[in-house]
């Protein structure tokens, strides 16, 4: 996905409210959007914390 100008689509993705504050803290403790956080989630299917629990494993 190219980066920088404008995205000609826009997804709207419904979560549950559980969830939801699960990742409001999430991107609280990472210190980024909400978007970017869930566009990122998308993309590779994964949490952060299951991408660190993943490296951590490999170390």
């Amino acid at each position: 996905m190219p980066t920088g100008g404008k995205y000609t689509k826009t997804l709207k993705v419904r979560i549950d409210p559980e969830l939801l504050e699960q990742v409001k803290e999430e991107t609280k403790r990472l210190n980024t959007d909400l978007s970017t956080y869930v566009r990122w989630c998308i993309r590779t299917g994964l949490y952060f914390k299951d991408l660190n629990s993943f490296v951590r494993s490999k170390s």
